[in-house]
């Protein structure tokens, strides 16, 4: 129980600062200025990159409706190395009666319905077995759909320049946009891909870098790592996160199959995705 808890409050952190990267590339790609910073040359690669990308947004996907299989046994074990979990653990047994169905919505409208198997224990340990489990699933799925989200559906490649300071260097090209307090920072390889964005906002750094394979479709995120620190004198630690995907087609569209999450290098939280159905624009 007590390594639930612990799980809980680094997911939390972790997902806020997910969640900052999110609106931050939101923010940065629907907005203009007068000035510009770029030029003709700066826009016409950013209307190249912008086709080499898989887009949810111009594929015409909405969301998706999946039944979620968490790996409790591996959550507890790794929250707990120097602890023997096996897979008769009565809290394993109690987490893998749950159903669990995750209802993805592209605008960040995405829920989580948890329904413990009928005649579950309702003793005082189970019920926070229950109640931990629910909302580490909860911080940790909707989380990651927060940050999955802009990466796959166009965001990060702006439409034009405009108001973003532009540095070419022999090997990379990076735009940089800083305004009310908050800073996005994307590099670019020459290959146009996107090697790291970072942002800095609400007293919060995050440095990401996603890792992209080639599809038919364009390219498509499949790992991110993730560095968060909070600012300061002195700055807090650095919290590591790193989110893997895996993905199944549905009606034409790929969507996760497995979510494959660690935290600090020792904490796993894998999850399986499946019975899946897609929802169009």
């Amino acid at each position: 129980m007590n390594m639930l808890k612990l799980r809980r409050a680094r997911i939390a952190r972790a997902v806020g600062a997910a969640l900052a990267v999110c609106l931050a590339a939101a923010a940065h790609a629907q907005t203009s200025t007068a000035e510009q910073s770029g030029s003709a040359a700066d826009d016409a690669l950013l209307a190249k990159a912008a086709t080499m990308y898989y887009s949810t947004a111009k594929a015409g996907l909405s969301g998706f409706d999946c039944a979620v299989h968490p790996d409790w046994h591996t959550l507890l074990a790794s929250a707990d190395p120097g602890t023997a979990v096996s897979n008769s653990d009565s809290r394993v047994t109690l987490l893998n009666g749950v159903a669990i169905t995750l209802h993805a919505r592209l605008d960040g409208r995405s829920t989580l319905d948890w329904t413990p198997a009928a005649g579950s224990a309702t003793d005082a340990d189970s019920t926070a077995v229950l109640t931990q489990g629910h909302q580490n699933t909860d911080l940790t799925l909707l989380g990651f759909l927060r940050m999955w989200t802009p990466v796959v559906d166009g965001s990060l490649v702006p439409a034009n320049s405009s108001g973003f300071d532009v540095t070419r260097e022999p090997s990379t090209f990076t735009l940089h946009k800083a305004s009310n307090g908050s800073e996005m920072t994307e590099v670019f390889s020459n290959d146009l891909l996107i090697e790291e964005f970072d942002v800095i906002a609400g007293g919060i750094s995050i440095k990401v870098e996603p890792t992209y394979k080639a599809t038919a479709q364009g390219l498509l995120v499949e790992r991110f790592v993730a560095h968060v620190q909070q600012m300061g004198n002195p700055p807090g630690p650095v919290q590591e996160m790193s989110a893997g995907v895996e993905y199944q087609t549905i009606a034409g569209f790929p969507i996760p199959r497995q979510l494959n999450y660690k935290e600090g290098g020792t904490t796993i939280f894998n999850m399986s995705l499946d019975g899946c159905t897609v929802i169009r624009q």
